[in-house]
């Protein structure tokens, strides 16, 4: 699978420039789901907790974690590797960061489970999926039965994460000597998945292919210690590749610490699984020369490779949506925003298989039709709003919770009947 994070080769580029100018962290690439502010990184959904008190004998956070003894970078920006062999059923987990970062890091619901013994189950249901070797593609995942819309395919701890700041200051060399310690801290099956995954290129020793694999391979997850964002490993989840219309969407749950996969609408048996590693809601030619400096590939899914009628279609719906999320987002008397361009919205969403975003149309005819004073269709919009962000996106993003104060109180809500002002 090829998979290469927006932000990565910018930070790289920058590591070497950074340590003379340092800035406060920011997010490079704003999350596309966080509609009512698209300008807003998402940090950490989860309530960073103190540290408990340790007098029943539970052991405290910091004791479950073997730092490997390899450190690079000074001061503030010393960064090492933190392993835990018992994680998740024994898969084990290795973190690179600082100290600092780390202890808050070790009082994740997670990891205190961890520490009061609580087991994992003795049996996991069967995966819905296998791996095969597909044609232009490498390996990926296909599903060995029907799977349902909303179905939850895979959640998947993560293997390896490292402190995007570590690749800011350090540099790829620093980077890569600390994940040979962090990979060879593993648990042997874990460790033996993770050496599997795809490279994209050759690499040239033992380091640069553990750098290669994060590389390609990592999703950033984000603000765990509360500061700074990560980059993660997974195994499994590493293995399904792009779709410019994808069967699945992934989100990562802070509580329970794993990526999750669920399927936006029914999948056949032997159907690959795959994800949208680039934002769908582009042209086609946009699409593909992202994907080909970025992940090295031209892209070529059904939407990408469909006749030349069919594609110059799609392009005209991307750019209609965008048309119209312009329209929409524009709350002063000028707008001529209305409920019917919301069902529009939602409509085309649908026709360009935009399933695993839709929340953001569902969202924008919520709001056109309380600007209007209509409750009924607003809550409407709203129930599938918040009943399709908590299933796909996961809980506690900001437009749930504006979606949700609407079904309370519609009259209540800032957005009553302002599209009516000045009527």
């Amino acid at each position: 699978m090829l998979r290469f994070l927006l932000t990565f080769q910018v930070t790289l580029a920058l590591a070497n420039l950074l340590h003379l100018h340092q800035k406060p962290p920011t997010c490079a690439v704003p999350n596309p789901l966080l509609i009512l502010r698209p300008n807003t990184c998402i940090a950490s959904n989860a309530v960073h907790t103190e540290p408990r008190n340790h007098s029943n004998g539970a052991v405290p956070p910091m004791k479950i974690w073997k730092s490997g003894g390899l450190c690079r970078g000074v001061r503030a920006d010393k960064f090492c590797v933190f392993s835990s062999t018992s994680f998740n059923g024994g898969e084990g987990i290795s973190i690179i960061t600082t100290g600092k970062s780390m202890s808050p890091i070790a009082t994740r619901p997670a990891f205190r489970a961890e520490n009061e013994a609580i087991a994992e189950p003795d049996s996991k249901p069967t995966s819905p999926y296998r791996e095969v070797e597909i044609v232009g593609k490498d390996i990926g995942l296909v599903a060995t039965r029907a799977i349902q819309a909303g179905e939850l395919i895979m959640a998947r701890a993560p293997a390896i994460m490292v402190n995007e700041r570590a690749i800011q200051v350090l540099g790829k060399k620093a980077v890569s000597e600390l994940l040979i310690n962090a990979v060879e801290n593993l648990p042997s099956q874990h460790r033996e998945s993770l050496l599997n995954l795809s490279t994209h290129s050759a690499p040239s020793d033992y380091g640069d292919k553990l750098y290669r694999i994060l590389q390609t391979n990592s999703f950033r997850t984000g603000y765990h210690d509360g500061n700074n964002p990560f980059y993660s490993l997974f195994t499994e989840v590493s293995r399904l590749n792009h779709d410019c219309r994808p069967t699945c969407t992934y989100y990562f749950d802070h509580t329970e610490f794993r990526q999750k996969v669920l399927a936006v609408r029914h999948v056949l048996p032997g159907e690959e699984l795959t994800i949208a590693y680039y934002d769908p809601l582009q042209p086609r030619s946009v699409r593909q020369e992202k994907l080909q400096k970025e992940w090295g590939f031209a892209c070529s899914c059904e939407r990408c490779s469909a006749d030349a009628f069919s594609i110059a279609e799609s392009d005209e719906r991307v750019e209609k949506i965008h048309a119209l999320l312009k329209e929409m987002d524009d709350y002063s008397t000028a707008s001529e925003a209305s409920p019917e361009m919301a069902e529009l919205l939602v409509s085309l969403y649908e026709e360009e298989g935009i399933l695993g975003r839709i929340n953001e149309a569902y969202y924008r005819a919520a709001i056109e039709y309380i600007g209007v004073g209509d409750i009924a269709n607003a809550t409407k919009y709203a129930t599938l709003c918040v009943d399709h962000g908590l299933r796909f996106i996961g809980p506690d993003r900001p437009f749930i919770k504006s979606m949700q104060e609407l079904i309370a109180n519609p009259t209540g809500h800032p957005k009553w009947k302002f599209r009516l002002r000045g009527v």
